[in-house]
Order: structure tokens, then sequence, then C-alpha cells
């Protein structure tokens, strides 16, 4: 059996008569509506229970009724002063009033009842339960005093007082729990989505490191190739430079044997055999400029009305680094896959221009018309499907893509109910050379 000190008593009736010992409730909108709609109800129905229940002038029942609605709109920002104040103004009401009947509860008024009740409970979302059990007994000790003062105690007229008195801060425990459990969830459901966000950015990033493999094993390759032909190449080389090529060479090599490594651990995951389209297509060559006709009669044969211009400013191929056509091939890409997802029956123009400094790409879609129902909702944010056409993130990946040439990338709906994707790619000096634009896997 536990004992109750006496020095954890004195500290109970401490906090429970400091007006700082119990920390106000954020005021929210849904409360105070709550508490002032039933403020107002309070002083209304009190005035009419006083006056014709209990025989009370007009001028004392307008001053009693007022005085138990106070606490009720005082309880959200300073509990404890609120519910003295209510304990008060319930005795005050108490003393000069006379029940017209014996039907009528005393000490205790109905809206007397009401007005501690709701004010105790505020008091216990916030109250530890020493403090409130010190509230608890104030009240009853009340009752039995007033109930004293006119004749033999009657329990009948106590135990209504006294229950929903001590069934409050259950229904104050009940309610913050719900709070917790929703702030919980909030917090939960938050992170969730920050995971989802961060897992689909590694992934993408993984995706585009694969892709890039392919890139730069292909120039390693020739690296490793020009350094071993080097000295057969070119006549009356001095031996130190044979041997230059040859540390070039096996560096390459060297190089080439970690980057395979590299791959394979980025291939570890199960589903990327699923994600890149098997694995044939882990070790076909990456796409480029000169594929995006092919993927706009891919759409076309796949029910969209996709429309491809190329400027005739626009360098050939071989003037442009394959980064950078397979960055904007796939920008393409997921736009088309992104208009089939979202936005059915759309017609869509894909626009490159640009110059020897930029590669321009311009992809606008009209408003859906389809009858039918997008095949996922529309997000401008964090676009983590995959559509038919691309193993991509959707927007995630355009970003990293762009991000990764230090480009630029602006998505934007249209007042019309369509979509806007523009991206600038910079290009490299004509003076450091290109690559194929269909390099193999190493």
């Amino acid at each position: 059996m536990k004992i109750v000190r006496p020095a954890t008593i004195r500290s109970a009736l401490r906090e429970a008569v400091s007006p700082s010992s119990v920390a106000p409730l954020p005021p929210t909108r849904r409360t105070v509506w709550v508490l002032t709609l039933a403020a107002l109800v309070l002083t209304v129905v009190g005035w009419l229970d006083l006056h014709q229940h209990y025989d009370m002038g007009a001028p004392g029942t307008t001053i009693a009724a007022i005085a138990r609605a106070v606490p009720v709109l005082l309880c959200l920002y300073r509990p404890l002063p609120a519910w003295w104040l209510a304990l008060a103004a319930a005795i005050a009401t108490a003393v000069p009033t006379h029940p017209v009947s014996s039907a009528e509860p005393w000490p205790w008024a109905v809206t007397s009842v009401f007005s501690l009740v709701v004010v105790l409970t505020v008091v216990a979302l916030r109250a530890p339960r020493r403090v409130l059990l010190v509230l608890w007994l104030a009240l009853l000790a009340s009752g039995i005093v007033l109930a004293a003062t006119r004749g033999p105690i009657r329990i009948d007229e106590l135990l209504p007082i006294t229950i929903l008195s001590a069934l409050a801060p259950l229904t104050a425990e009940a309610i913050g729990s719900r709070g917790d459990a929703q702030r919980r969830l909030v917090l939960v459901e938050e992170v969730g989505r920050a995971e989802h966000a961060r897992r689909a950015l590694l992934e993408e990033r993984a995706r585009i490191a694969r892709e890039l493999h392919d890139v730069v094993a292909h120039h390693m390759s020739v690296i490793t190739v020009q350094a071993d032909s080097a000295p057969y190449r070119i006549a009356d080389l001095p031996a130190a430079a044979v041997d230059e090529f040859g540390t070039i060479a096996g560096e390459a090599r060297r190089s080439l044997t970690e980057m395979r490594r590299l791959l394979h651990v980025l291939r570890q995951d199960a589903n990327t055999g699923a994600e890149d389209g098997g694995p044939a297509a882990e070790h076909s060559p990456q796409p480029g400029l000169a594929d995006l006709p092919v993927l706009i009669e891919t759409a076309h044969r796949a029910g969209l009305d996709a429309h491809l211009s190329i400027a005739d400013t626009v360098p050939a191929p071989d003037r442009v680094p394959v980064g950078v056509q397979l960055s904007a091939y796939r920008l393409v890409q997921e736009s088309l896959s992104n208009v089939v997802r979202h936005a059915p029956g759309a017609t869509v123009r894909v626009t490159l221009s640009g110059d020897a400094s930029a590669l321009r790409i311009d992809v606008r879609n009209s408003a859906p018309t389809h009858g039918g129902r997008p095949v996922e909702p529309a997000s401008t944010e964090a676009d983590t499907g995959r559509g038919p056409a691309a193993g991509g993130q959707g927007l995630i990946g355009m970003r990293e893509r762009v991000a990764m040439l230090a480009g630029e990338l602006r998505t934007e709906a249209l007042p019309d109910g369509g979509f806007h994707v523009a991206a600038l790619l910079p290009l490299p000096p004509a003076d450091t050379g290109s690559a194929p634009s269909t390099p193999g896997v190493a």
C-alpha cells in the first residue's frame, strides 16, 4: 500500500492555490468558439433556471448567471483562477436560492454543475492528478457544508456533482490522449513523407549514376586504347614517354575496374532489373538526341498526341556531350510519361533549341481532354510514380539531372490547365571535345 506523505499533501495544496502552477491551454479557434458558445448557453439557460426553479429575482438571477459563465471563458487562459471563481460563483448562487419544489437539486443547481464540470475538465487537461484531487475534495467539502446548513445531509443531492466531477478528469484524459495520438500521427506521416522523398531521391541518383557509368566508361576505354597504342602509332618515342603512356593505360584500367565494382554495388537491388527494363537494358547503348524522334513515335503508338520540333541552331549530336544528350532524352521521356499519367488526351509539344553554349528543352502539354480520370493524381512537387515510358522518379529525377549539369529547370502549371517544363543545359566549349552519342557499357 502506497503511503501519501505530508510533504506531498502540502505540495499539492500549494499547487492548487497557486495561479501559475497550471499552464494554460494553447487557445485554438475551435476551443475558443466552443467555450464562448458554452458560456452564452450557460448565461441564458442559467438565468431561466434560477428565475423559474429557485424563486430568485431578476437582478440576482442576472448576476449569478453571468458570474457562473465568466469562468467558462476564463478557464482557457487562467485555469486555476477560473476554477476557484467557478466554485465561488456556484456557492454564492446556492446560498440565497430556495428551490420551488423538492424535485429541484440543491445546493448545486443544474447550471452550476455544468459550469463546474466544464471548468474542471479544462483544468484537468493540464493539472497533475494530485492537484485535481485537491480540487475535487474542495468541491465535495463545499457541498457537504452547504447541505449541512439547511438540515440533514442528503446523499442523493450530492451524488450527481460528485460523480460528474470525478468523471471530468477521465474525460480530459481521453481528450488529451486523442490529441496526443493525432499529433503523433501527423509526426509519423511527416517523417514517412520525408523518408519517401529521401528514398526516391537516392534511388534516382543511383539510377543516374548507373547511366553515367556508361558514358564515363566509354571515355576511359578510349584513353586506355590510345595510351596502349601510342608507342606503335608514334615513331621514335623516348623511353620515358613509353613508360608514361604505360602508366596512364594502367591507371585507366584500374579506374575501369573500380567503376565496375561500383556499378555492381549499385545493381545489388533486386528490383534493379525491373526498374531499368531487365538485364539487357543494362548493357544497351544510352539514348541521345538522335533517339528523340523514335521516342515521339513510340508516344504516338501509345496514343499520345506528341509533336517534336528541333531548331536549326541546335548543335549536331556529335558536338553535344553524351551526358547532356542522355539528360535531355530523359527529361523529354519523363515529361511524356507525366502527361500519360496525369493528363490523358492532352496534346504535347516538345521543342529543342539552343546554340553552342546551351541546349534548351521546352515541353508543353494542354489540359487533359480525355473523358477518363488520370492514371495518377497530379503532383508538381514529388511525382514518384513510374510511367510506361520511363523508370525515373518524375520531377525529382529531372531536378537531379539538371543540377548535375549545373543547368536550370522550371516547372509550372499553366492557366489553361496544362503544364510546362523548361530546362537549360549548358554545353562545354567546342575545343574540349565531345563523345559519340551512343557509347556502350564497359
